[in-house]
């Protein structure tokens, strides 16, 4: 989405910056393990087709997509990190560890029932709670943005306890159905913009990071 092309959002534990061309490296090499595109219900690409997808979701209204960084990554040889990002943003803001998004692709009210999906892809931070500070970070950041949201729908593969949990336990996400076919169940949580009054969202520019 064009909104956040140029958006950094910071909590404590995490930042979320825009999904850029110096990011796609470590992506694909995440999406090259299984468990990850199992989790995750993907498709591998090749390097190329990872850039041309980088480049049209940028662009694409119907998607939001940060990439997660963290400063509890530390550079070690065990890092699927691939690809430096500039010296600005590691120092700053922490190295790559994931991806969070929005889908607002829903037939019958695109821009009222976004689908969100989060990926923690180094294993090394996973279960340190930087998945809901990433998730609830985009929630207010496009609640706010986003007036006619009123519903997030998560879809979570039947395999994975842990997002499962993270979305009912930790967010309020409900159960409203289960797919053995796919292998998924959905969870829904209604939303007003009053539920985050108090919060204070800290958003800065991206280019920011550049001067």
């Amino acid at each position: 989405m064009k909104i956040n092309s140029n958006t950094v959002l910071t909590g404590s534990s995490v930042s979320l910056v825009p999904y850029l061309a110096h990011h796609v490296e470590t992506y694909h090499t995440w999406m090259t393990d299984p468990f990850l595109l199992e989790m995750t219900a993907s498709e591998p690409l090749s390097l190329k087709e990872e850039y041309e997808m980088q480049q049209s979701w940028a662009i694409d209204e119907s998607k939001m997509t940060f990439i997660i960084l963290s400063k509890l990554l530390q550079s070690d040889n065990n890092s699927n990190n691939k690809s430096p990002p500039p010296p600005q943003e590691q120092q700053l803001l922490g190295r790559m560890v994931g991806d969070v998004n929005l889908y607002f692709t829903d037939f019958e009210d695109a821009m009222g029932r976004p689908e969100i999906e989060v990926m923690i892809a180094e294993p090394s931070v996973r279960r340190k709670g930087l998945g809901l500070e990433a998730l609830q970070l985009i929630m207010q950041y496009a609640v706010e943005r986003v007036p006619s949201i009123h519903t997030f729908v998560a879809k979570v593969s039947l395999k994975n306890d842990a997002s499962r949990a993270l979305f009912t336990k930790k967010l309020g996400f409900v159960e409203v159905s289960v797919s053995q076919v796919f292998g998924e169940v959905t969870l829904e949580k209604k939303v007003e913009k009053s539920d985050f009054a108090g919060r204070t969202l800290l958003v800065s520019e991206y280019k920011a990071l550049k001067n």
